[in-house]
């Protein structure tokens, strides 16, 4: 029986092909009787070809291939030429060990041959009785079918076992394809004698092999017998370098002068060491011609000359892509000062080429013709597509590459090299995620544009659910025993700067300092929050009307006690020390907050804190009121945000007087409900370069395309939580029964006493035919200019911004370093400032767009480089504490007073938006907060 075994290899260093391999047991009808009478095993060999047995081990070790070969034997060079124009150019000589294979069709001659289209080949054996005592003959010049059976079977002798096997292909009986076979000699190997065609069309691929010793030592098995072959000439191809402008036909190429007819000596062992060529008593020299070949240097850039009959393809550079008989096989041979190359070209003109170095057996060398100063002008260009939406899934652009000289224009292929998400300042090989495919990352090129496409996907996320395991899979801080003091940057114990509001974006244990507000800034005591330098300011108002001093000069505590310490328990002689308690007073989500059984806790110095751990598996956004108390008073309140770092980033607004507020990057208390779009919040881009495969002197022009994919949204909602003009206590975003406390509808007595006392307390107004009842509660006591604006003591105005800068005060309701701006702030909003003015948004003045966002997106510059999102909160009514026109209308509080019963406001519905306005001081407006200056 036989069998028969195919291997397949790539390498980077080598071009592979196929290996064929026949592994056979003795057949019983091959057998031949022994002079002794028994039946013997037949010979057989199994055949391959080191190259490709080299490849398939993956032994790609310098010489794997060509025992002896060295690194310097495979380097390149620039040879000079000759020319009978004094054409400027050269000859870039390259070489790579092993013979690269290609396909060879029947009947064609001059083609590398690899195992797959072996055909039969001639084989010799020598046997003797002992290992080194193989010099008895054999056989001679058996044909040998690919397979490894001798036509004429031969059979294992059991008195002779040791044996040595030489083959030689193609075929070699009776002299034939220019080989003279000579027989080994006692232990000598045997010797060839070759004589090269001058028509290159008609050459063969000379390969030889030995089996090294093999012996007979089971009778009646043949042992396994190795036959590889390695190429004993040297391959040799044309081809058209990267730089030729001019534009000439090739009619012949013709290796002059070269040795036509050498001895190679075989090797006598399996791995081919030993075998060489001996050049001693041979001096035939001649011409080397490949006729008629009509190949046109205006080809595609480093194409292989090759049949352009048989392969119209200009784009060839592969030598595995060919099959024709272009090819020279030549006798390895020393070369200075002995064999030039010679091209004709069809107009009678030519180059002579005196060739250096040496050809070596079992190599290829590539001859590649190249102008040394090429005047062609390389060109690529890009256009890169418009931006795509966040739901678009394609980018179309186009790719430009050509070069040119006397307006003749050439495609000059390209690639792909390298991409960058960071604007160019890095390149990767490796495309961004959301970059699924390029049409084409490689082309021809072409003076007519190519069009490509990119394919891009589109990553809508549940924003909100992103936002909740940021803050759910956050870092834990603080400890039971040692809390995070929220009033600290670092979380250490040191009191450094407080507020009424503090954000939360993380599990952990948090405590927080019993101080008024912002009582405390940079670790000092701040009564400029509390004690107001402004001058008496008296308004005729009331009923009876009075003159009333609308200045709040020193800001009071629960029962309206002037504050003399930042400290809750120490102010007025420490009259509130004893603080026992705390509560949750209100929270959106269900136990955002839970508070210890012993929630104060006093320092070394008798400063007390409140207590309190958020517990991973309650995080989310939200928001909550924390309240602490002295028996059943309460004293003070603060309101927990729930939400990620980013809510107090910074963004720059430029108002109409060119002057800067730091806005917060979200509005204070804002609480996502429904949030869904593309995972990133700006733009994405990513650039492609793409560079010409070739260029002049190696210089290869590239371009850039720039694929941007717009963010976007399906849906976004929310709440904020709402605040009454002058007061800290914040309210939630929905009219829902709260998981924990509630909401409760006052009456009109909005003094000190009942604000700071009853945190939840929402204070309603009285209208008598529409205006306030001049008895209400507001007007009695609710009138100061100052409460968000320490030594403010003027009025803002419809379409008049207040010019008093805030100083923030203990009842402003913002998080540390922020406090609610002053109402000029706001007049960018619009183009000229006013209100009803021309609104100054980005795509929101289109009802589905603002629909979508639920509030408008307003630019903050008058170069529309950036955005800033305000939702479309609405807002608590101030006559029943109803939440009104929620995702329709956005009311925001300023820090200014119109009156002693308004407020200044800026007020936006879809089509209209209206930066210095003003409403009533006991409507729950939002809150966005900006640095303080």
């Amino acid at each position: 029986m036989k069998k028969i075994f195919f291997y397949r290899a790539l390498s980077a260093l080598f071009v592979g092909g196929m290996a064929f391999a026949a592994v056979s047991c003795a057949d019983d009808d091959l057998a031949e009787k022994t002079n002794n009478g028994d039946t013997e095993a037949a010979v057989r060999f199994d055949v391959s070809d080191s190259q490709e047995d080299a490849q398939t081990r993956g032994a790609l070790t310098r010489g794997a291939i060509t025992p002896g070969l060295t690194d310097k034997d495979l380097d390149g060079q620039k040879l000079a030429v000759q020319s009978s124009e004094n054409l400027d150019v050269c000859l870039i000589e390259t070489t790579v060990e092993g013979v690269n294979p290609v396909k060879l069709e029947p009947g064609t001659r001059a083609n590398i041959t690899t195992l797959e289209k072996l055909t039969d080949f001639s084989s010799t054996g020598v046997r003797g009785t002992a290992a080194n005592a193989i010099n008895k003959e054999w056989f001679n010049e058996e044909k040998t079918r690919n397979n490894g059976i001798l036509y004429n079977a031969r059979s294992w002798s059991w008195l002779q076992p040791h044996g040595r096997f030489y083959a030689v292909y193609p075929e070699s009986t009776n002299g034939s394809n220019g080989i003279k076979f000579t027989k080994p000699n006692g232990t000598a190997a045997p010797s060839i004698e070759f004589t090269v065609n001058t028509d290159v069309r008609k050459q063969v691929d000379l390969m030889t092999a030995c089996s090294g010793n093999v012996q007979y030592a089971t009778r009646f098995q043949a042992p396994i017998t190795n036959l590889q072959f390695r190429h004993a000439l040297t391959a040799i191809r044309f081809a058209v370098g990267q730089n030729l402008s001019f534009n000439k036909t090739i009619k012949d190429i013709t290796l002059k002068n070269v040795l036509l007819k050498s001895k190679y000596i075989l090797s006598n062992k399996l791995d081919g060491t030993g075998a060489a060529w001996n050049h001693s008593g041979y001096d035939t020299r001649g011409n080397v011609k490949l006729s008629n070949v009509n190949y046109n240097t205006n080809e595609n850039p480093n194409s292989i000359v090759r049949n352009r009959s048989q392969y119209v393809n200009s784009n060839v550079t592969d030598l595995t892509q060919l099959d024709d008989n272009y090819t020279f096989y030549m006798i390895p041979q020393d070369l200075d000062g002995k064999v030039t190359a010679e091209v004709l070209f069809t107009d009678g003109s030519k180059i002579t080429v005196p060739l250096k170095g040496s050809w070596k057996a079992g190599t290829t060398r590539t001859y590649k013709l190249s102008e040394k100063n090429s005047s062609w002008t390389y060109t690529i260009t890009a256009t890169s597509p418009n931006a795509v939406a966040y739901n678009g899934t394609q980018a179309n652009y186009k790719i430009e590459s050509y070069r040119e000289v006397n307006g003749t224009k050439q495609p000059v292929a390209w690639k792909v090299v390298g991409y960058s998400v960071d604007n160019g300042t890095s390149w990767t090989t490796t495309k961004p995620s959301w970059l699924k495919s390029l049409s084409k990352e490689q082309g021809d090129g072409g003076a007519t544009a190519e069009q490509l496409t990119a394919t891009l996907g589109t990553d809508i996320v549940d924003l909100v659910a992103e936002r909740n395991k940021e803050l759910h899979n956050a870092t834990p801080l603080g400890t039971a025993s040692a809390p995070y003091n929220l009033s600290n940057a670092t979380g250490a114990a040191a009191v450094q700067n407080t507020a009424n509001s503090y954000l939360i974006s993380a599990p952990g244990h948090y405590m927080i300092p019993l101080v008024y507000g912002n009582a405390i800034k940079n670790g000092q005591t701040n009564s400029s929050a509390y004690i107001s330098n402004a001058p008496v300011t008296p308004l005729y108002f009331g009923s009876p009307a009075n003159w009333t001093d609308v200045v709040l000069h020193h800001f009071v505590d629960h029962i309206s006690q002037k504050i003399t310490d930042p400290w809750i328990e120490k102010t007025n002689n420490r009259a509130n020390s004893g603080i026992d308690a705390a509560e949750v007073t209100w929270a959106d989500e269900n136990n955002l907050a839970t508070l210890p059984g012993s929630p104060i806790y006093r320092d070394a110095s008798g400063n007390a804190f409140v207590k309190f751990e958020v517990k991973k598996e309650n995080l989310k956004s939200g928001n909550a009121v924390i309240s602490v108390k002295k028996g059943n008073t309460i004293l003070w309140s603060w309101h927990l945000w729930f939400a990620p770092k980013n809510a107090l980033d910074k963004i720059k607004v430029t108002n109409s007087q060119n002057k800067i507020y730091e806005f917060t990057n979200e509005t204070l208390g804002w609480k996502p409900t429904e949030w869904t779009g593309t995972s990133y919040s700006t733009p994405r881009t990513v650039k492609v370069k793409v560079e010409q495969i070739l260029g002049n002197n190696g210089t290869k022009q590239a371009a850039v395309i720039t694929i941007t994919q717009n963010s976007g949204l399906t849906k976004k909602s929310g709440t904020t939580t709402y605040y009454q003009w002058g007061r800290n206590n914040a309210f939630p975003g929905t009219d829902a029964a709260l998981p924990q406390g509630s909401i409760v509808k006052g009456n009109d007595q909005i003094h000190m006493n009942n604000k700071i006392q009853y945190p939840n307390y929402f204070f309603t107004t009285k209208f008598v035919g529409g205006n306030i009842d001049q008895n209400d509660g507001l007007t009695k006591f609710h009138y100061f200019y100052n409460l968000w604006s320490m030594n403010n003591y003027r009025r803002g105005d419809k379409n008049a911004a207040n010019n008093i800068d805030v100083v923030k005060t203990i009842y402003d309701p913002c998080p540390v370093g922020f406090n609610v701006p002053t109402n000029g702030a706001f007049s960018g909003f619009t183009t000229n400032g006013q209100n009803q003015g021309p609104m100054n948004v980005n795509g929101t003045n289109i009802k589905a767009t603002y629909d979508i966002n639920s509030g408008h997106i307003f630019w903050t510059n008058s170069s529309k480089t950036e955005t800033i999102y305000f939702p479309a909160s609405g807002f608590r009514n101030a006559e029943d504490d109803k939440i009104k026109e929620a995702n329709s209308f956005g009311d925001y509080w300023s820090a200014d007073p119109q009156d002693y019963n308004n407020g200044c406001v800026m007020g936006f519905s879809y089509d209209k938006v209206y930066p210095l306005f003003v409403n009533i001081r006991t409507y729950g407006f939002a809150v966005r907060p900006v640095a303080e200056k």
